[in-house]
């Protein structure tokens, strides 16, 4: 019976002794995976994922959606928040609004504003008439914008930034679209100069990018 109530008395000693405020701390989540151009992966991490990018009318409506599994779509002239006429055609543009997602922390974290309080805008947005550019000439700025380092929250909506296309043609009853924009990239200044030179594809120095086809359906 004394055997019976020691052997309690040091299990419940035990019991008293652990540790009640120990915190299990979660493994850090392993960066996901991105390939390169030529399916190597990437030496750094991609930053974001392009999830899609709608076009919008005059009426702020969505007039078509792009998305990777979906890169071709046609406009309707009618719904062009703007026409330009001109001697050598018309040049319809539309608002655009590219939705993209973090899915890896940043590499090369963004360099504070040289001016305090200014926000210029660290990330850099850019277009392209050719759908694999690989010189600064070949690459248009249209936006700058701030996208938080940390990784969202599930159910957290994707980071939206708001640009516009213009998509040109020639005159005539065969009028043609001239050098239209057909691709567009999100670019961490930093990271984007980290890469040797023998990677010379903006696409695999972008943290995220996106070939697609638009043209103008002039019967609607």
């Amino acid at each position: 019976m004394k055997t019976t109530i020691l052997l309690s008395c040091l299990v419940a000693s035990l019991h008293l002794h652990v540790p009640t405020n120990t915190r299990w701390r979660a493994a850090p989540q392993a960066p996901v995976p991105c390939t390169m151009s030529n399916g190597q992966p990437r030496l750094y991490p991609c930053e974001f994922k392009i999830q899609e990018m709608y076009l919008l009318g005059k009426n702020n409506e969505v007039v078509g959606t792009i998305t990777p599994a979906n890169t071709s779509v046609k406009l309707p002239r009618s719904k062009a928040v703007q026409v330009i006429k001109s001697s050598s055609g018309e040049s319809f543009i539309y608002n655009v609004s590219l939705d993209i997602r973090r899915i890896n922390t940043a590499s090369f974290p963004p360099k504070p504003s040289p001016i305090p309080g200014l926000n210029v805008g660290f990330y850099e947005v850019g277009t392209s008439t050719v759908t694999s550019p690989i010189s600064p000439g070949e690459v248009k700025l249209v936006r700058r914008v701030d996208i938080a380092q940390a990784l969202p929250k599930p159910g957290v909506r994707p980071t939206r930034i708001s640009f516009t296309l213009q998509l040109n043609y020639t005159t005539g009853a065969g009028a043609t679209i001239v050098a239209p924009v057909q691709y567009v990239q999100v670019k961490n200044p930093i990271t984007f100069t980290k890469f040797p030179s023998s990677v010379n594809q903006y696409r695999d120095r972008a943290e995220a990018w996106l070939a697609f086809s638009t043209s103008v359906d002039m019967t609607k």
